[in-house]
């Protein structure tokens, strides 16, 4: 090999692991809001909303770790661990929306990317299901009726857009989760 060539793959190797060793920490801190955000929506889950306040800060402590990433290598704020990362911490953003407010709306910056955002409100639909069940169980049928309410009000802005690809994907799930709704208010009204 020639000289000229050792030069070039020296630089070109020296690059890459910079990118790597980078990426790896993006990984990491990526890993860990994701993990924080899966928290906060089982707390949230248990009607442990101090649990669920901590493990969202947790998440956003994280993402802001592995942010700092960017500075060095921009190409990293795409890495599909941060994206999953952002998509599950948006998740739990919307659903402890729905839960202390009763709706989903707007979030922090760094989640309002549209396929962030409607990755995450079509997975919040899921956890509304969960909700809307336990309340249910529980004979709470007015929080049912508001669950699918919520839902339905995503469903139909969902609606309105040209979704393709995984947004379509999630959107599918979405509109299941919609059906399981409904099912369970028709379970009820046949108890009544």
């Amino acid at each position: 090999m020639s000289s000229k060539n050792k030069k070039v793959f020296s630089e070109v190797g020296k690059k890459q692991s910079h990118y790597l060793k980078y990426r790896r920490e993006l990984i990491r801190y990526s890993n860990d809001a994701l993990g924080a955000s899966k928290k906060a929506v089982f707390a949230l889950h248990r009607g442990d909303k101090a649990g669920a306040k901590m493990s969202v800060k947790s998440a956003a402590e994280s993402l802001v770790k592995a942010e700092k990433n960017f500075k060095t290598v921009p190409r990293l704020r795409y890495e599909g661990a941060y994206q999953a990362a952002l998509e599950e911490y948006a998740e739990a953003l919307l659903f402890n929306q729905f839960i202390t407010k009763g709706e989903f709306g707007k979030l922090e910056a760094r989640v309002m990317e549209p396929g962030t955002y409607l990755g995450a409100l079509s997975d919040a639909t899921g956890e509304v299901v969960r909700y809307a069940i336990r309340e249910a169980t529980d004979g709470n049928f007015k929080a049912v009726e508001h669950a699918k309410a919520a839902t339905e009000e995503a469903i139909e802005f969902m609606l309105s857009l040209d979704l393709t690809g995984y947004l379509r994907q999630k959107f599918d799930q979405a509109k299941k989760n919609m059906r399981n709704l409904e099912q369970i208010m028709y379970e009820i009204s046949m108890r009544k």
